[in-house]
Order: structure tokens, then sequence, then C-alpha cells
């Protein structure tokens, strides 16, 4: 199919300087520009530091309500759909419950929806709380036979209770749990609604009782109510995003917030048992079990040594995205909430994550001819791998969806990437061929396997190319609806998105000028105008 689009600069310069500048730890304001990138939408950014709270907010395009930027609370904040962070509130909403003795995590499924669910499947009946809590129940990411991402928006917003316990009466799984840990908004939703029948209440009526109100945290609801004018304009990428209203899956993404009462949230949880919410909240940071190189406690991400760990959950609906992330160590509590569905929230906290996990920038030379060993597929999940590639004589590494950066070597079999806080170590079999690799970074330690061989030839833009196809590409004919494509620089390498998908990374083809493809198959060309700049591209 050849589309072709032309190139239109003035829109894009300022957002793509935004998005190649770090904003200084200390600097809320940056923080809260940063998670935009220029892309429209609001932001705020909270940080709780040595007793003092720090609130900052950016916009792209006009609110609903005032934001707030200062050290203080205000009268009216404006409201952001926080998306699965709210899984940690249910989790402590579990935690309670054991602390209570109302339940346990070793509870079945068959056990407690006993007389209303009848299960198919043995193996589903026999799923406990403990796999679910932790990703662990070997329950696919939704439930039914999904095909796309708008089926899948209108099961997470309309799905009722009869429709779970029906996907459950009829779900099969492979073979008994605990499996590997793997995300499921369909686990994490059955969860809220045990909940909610054990106690004969709704779900967001027992956030309200147990949690929000103990913690004064009047900005936190699942139903907007009277405060509908308070919630931010949403969007996904350039386009505006309706919120999402959910049922069944409100446990794992219907609750709406403001930034300061996410921070509040997050002191009360790091206190333990000696603050406002006691013993449970010390219970809800326990590990429970692993998760993709790290722990997972009752729905909270773990990472770190223990003296140093980092708890963190992050949340997207489809015009949100969403950040909170909590030092044990410092008992510092970092929040961002954007009104953008593709907002990079993982940017506010990257500096601050390479300076609690350091890795080493003393270099040591490498032959050539070595690094082969090393070029290779290498497999974590059945959705997450790293492919490693050597070009111009340097090892370059990217995880699924990522773009390729390059790494030093500082021992033989070891290479770090200081920028980013990460080391990759090799592992070699008797033979010393290379059969795996574990990758330590942000308190994770990700191990992978070698899977198969690549040819790396022509897979890395070399330094400085990049910058020549940055840009913004409008179509080049009248069509339904207006399409665009963004090109952006990301290490040095290529990121691009169209006006119905989100970013992702294209790769230089061999022997091919100015040719690139995505993961799959589609690609792209870009044509020069007469005097050699990028003008157009051709999808």
């Amino acid at each position: 199919m050849r589309i072709t689009f032309f190139f239109a600069l003035a829109c894009w310069i300022s957002a793509s300087a935004l998005a190649q500048t770090a904003a200084p730890a200390g600097d809320p304001q940056g923080m809260a520009s940063r998670a935009l990138a220029g892309d429209p939408g609001s932001a705020t950014f909270a940080v709780w530091r040595d007793g003092h709270l720090a609130t900052a907010a950016a916009q792209n395009a006009a609110p609903k309500a005032p934001l707030a930027s200062g050290s203080g609370l205000t009268a009216v904040l404006p409201l952001f759909e926080i998306g699965s962070i709210s899984k940690v509130f249910t989790g402590l909403l579990l935690a309670q419950a054991v602390e209570r003795g109302d339940l346990v995590l070793d509870d079945t499924l068959g056990g407690l929806l006993h007389g209303e669910v009848k299960f198919s499947s043995p193996a589903v009946a026999a799923i406990t709380l403990r796999q679910l809590i932790t990703h662990s129940s070997c329950l696919p990411r939704q439930f039914g036979e999904l095909r796309g991402g708008a089926a899948i928006v209108d099961q997470i917003r309309n799905a009722d209770r009869p429709a779970l316990w029906s996907a459950l009466a009829s779900q099969t799984i492979a073979g008994a749990g605990p499996c590997p840990a793997s995300y499921s908004n369909y686990g994490m939703a059955v969860v809220g609604e045990v909940l909610a029948r054990r106690y004969g209440k709704p779900w967001a009526d027992l956030v309200q009782e147990r949690i929000v109100s103990p913690l004064g945290m009047s900005d936190t609801m699942q139903h907007l109510g009277d405060h509908s004018p308070r919630l931010a304009a949403g969007y996904n990428g350039r386009k505006s995003a309706e919120p999402w209203d959910m049922q069944a899956f409100a446990g794992a993404g219907g609750l709406r917030s403001s930034a300061q009462d996410m921070v509040t949230f997050g002191r009360a949880l790091l206190m333990g048992r000696t603050g406002p919410l006691g013993a449970a909240a010390e219970r809800v940071l326990q590990p429970l079990a692993d998760y993709v190189g790290g722990q997972i406690g009752y729905g909270v991400f773990v990472d770190g040594p223990p003296g140093k760990r980092t708890y963190s959950h992050d949340g997207q609906t489809g015009g949100f995205r969403s950040l909170l992330t909590m030092a044990a160590d410092t008992g510092e509590v970092r929040v961002v909430l954007t009104s953008n569905s593709q907002a990079n929230v993982f940017a506010t906290v990257a500096d601050w994550m390479v300076a609690r996990y350091p890795a080493s920038d003393a270099a040591v030379p490498v032959e050539p001819a070595r690094l082969a060993d090393f070029a290779a597929m290498y497999r974590v999940t059945p959705t997450l791998a790293f492919t490693v590639v050597v070009q111009d004589g340097a090892l370059y590494v990217r995880s699924t969806n990522g773009v390729f950066r390059a790494y030093r070597p500082v021992a033989p079999d070891r290479f770090t990437r200081p920028a980013g806080g990460a080391q990759i170590t090799f592992s070699r079999a008797a033979d010393n061929a290379v059969t795996g690799l574990v990758l330590e970074q942000s308190g994770r330690s990700t191990q992978a396997r070698r899977v198969g061989d690549v040819v790396p030839d022509g897979m890395v833009l070399r330094q400085g190319e990049a910058a020549r196809y940055a840009g913004r590409y409008a179509a080049a004919r009248l069509l339904r609806e207006a399409i665009e494509f963004d090109v952006r620089e990301e290490a040095g390498q290529l990121m691009v998105r169209s006006s119905a998908f989100p970013w992702e990374p294209v790769f230089p083809l061999a022997r091919q000028l100015d040719r690139f493809r995505y993961q799959g198959l589609a690609e792209l060309q870009f044509e020069r105008d007469a005097a050699g700049q990028a003008a157009a591209l051709v999808l």
C-alpha cells in the first residue's frame, strides 16, 4: 500500500526538543512537562521528600479545571484516571481482609464462589487468591476471544459481575497454577468482585470506607458525580479520548484521583503498621512471588534488595497514564498523573532510579571479534525478549518495543549503560558458548535464555543519522480521516507513530537507502527533496 506523507516541521520542533531534555531530579515543573513530551493534555507531578511536598503542573491543551502548582494543596485540583494503580487499592483491601481473618491467601475460587459459579475446569476452581493478586493464576490478560483493541476496551468498560462469573465458569487453563507471572486485568478484576461479594457491597464502597475516608483522600473515587467537571480532558497521542467508566473491572483500573491524594496514599503505605492503615499497610508491601526480574506483593511491584526496596505501579486507560513510586529507605513518594495515554511517565523517575541503582562506567577493551559471540535473541517471556547486535565494533541491545542502545564492556562478559543504570552479564556453557544473559536495572534482575542468532547488519543507525528523518508527515491525498506520522529520535534511533497507533521503533534495512522496517512486516520508505532533506515517506 502506497500512502505518501509530506514533511511538516513547524509543529514538531518544541516537542522534539522537550522529549530529549532531561529534567533535573529536583525540578517538579520540568518533570510534569517531560511526561507529556509535547503532546496535548495535562500532567501533575508531586514528590514527598524530606518531610516536604512539592507539586507542579504542565499543560499542552486547555484543561477542564485549573491546574495547581506549588508546595501546598489547593481548593480545586484536576482529577485523573489512575488506571491500574487501582490494583494496589484492591491489594490493600485483600491485605485488610487477611489481617481480619476474613480471608486467607490460599482460599480457592471454587470455595469462595461455591454455589454461584459452576466451574467447567477444576484447575480454574483451584486458583487461589495468592495467585490472582500476584498475576500467577494462569488466567489470560483479558477473558474471551478478543481480536482487537476496541473489543478489549469494550470489555474493560462494560463487563459486569455476571459476565465475569460466566467467563470463569467456561474458562480453561493449560494446567494447575501457579504459573510464571503474566499480567492479568481479568485476574485482578476477579479479586475485586470476590471482595465485593464477601462483604456485600460494591468494590468502590469498600475503597471509600476502608482506605479513602480514613486517609482523608477526598479526591479519590470511582464515580465522579458532581466532580465530573474536574476530570482532565483525556488524549491518546494527539487524539481526544473518552473517560473509562468500569463495572466489574473497577478493581483492576477504575479509580480517579489527584497527585496529592496519591502522595497521601503512598506515604500511608510506607508508614506500615505504625501509620493510619495499620498492619495491612505493612502486609501489602511484603513480597509474595517473583515478577519479571523483581518481586510482587499484594498487587504492588517490589524491586531492589531488602535494604533499598522500591515499590511501584503504573496505570493506563484510553486517555490517561500514571505512575506511583515509593522508596522504602528514604520515605520518598513520587507521583505523576497525565491525561494522555501515550505520556512517558517513566521518564519522570528515570534519573532518580539510576541514582538509586547505578551501573559501573569503568570500560575495558574487548576484541571486536569476541563481540560476535553475543549477537543473538534472548527470550524472557513469550512477550518479552532482548535482541543483541554488533555494529561498527560496538554492542547494541534492545528490548521488545524498544530501540537499540549502546553498551560498553566493563568485563569480558559484562556490559553496562551507565546513563540508564543498566548492566548485562552474559552466561556461558561448559563449551564456552553463550547461553543467556541477565539484565540488572532499576533494582530488577531479569534473566533471558538464548533462543536464536540474528543477522545484525544494518540494524542500527549511525550517529547523527536519526535527526535527518525526525518530524511530522501529513497525508498527501484526501482520506476520510486525516492521517499523520510523527518521527522522533530516541537514543540515536527512530521511533514512529501514526494517528491510529502509538510509538513503535523502526529499523534501517541493510543496503536500502532511507528504508526502515517495523517489528512486523510493514516498511517505511523516506523520500528526499532536491536538497537531500527528508521530505516525504511512503508506507
